[in-house]
């Protein structure tokens, strides 16, 4: 019982860490693009802390990166 139970927390782990790590990668992305875009320069910008993912919305994309660079290119065109 005690292993059955160790290995489902581990994979609910594994598996949301993965997802984290692909919106927090598209969020990155998104932020330069989009702080470049806005200030006009070519230098990479500060990487801000990766927020937390939020819920899925109806019209959000199905990939977890298209969610974070969604967010990131907003965040980074205000910031820009």
């Amino acid at each position: 019982m005690k292993r059955k139970l160790f290995l489902a927390v581990s994979l609910f782990t594994i598996s949301s860490t993965t997802l984290a790590s692909q919106f927090c990668e598209g969020f990155y992305h998104g932020y330069q693009t989009g702080y470049q875009q806005a200030s006009g320069s070519s230098l990479k910008p500060l990487r801000p802390l990766c927020p937390l993912k939020p819920l899925k919305k109806l019209n959000d994309p199905d990939s977890e990166y298209e969610q974070g660079y969604l967010m990131g290119l907003r965040e980074g065109m205000a910031r820009g």
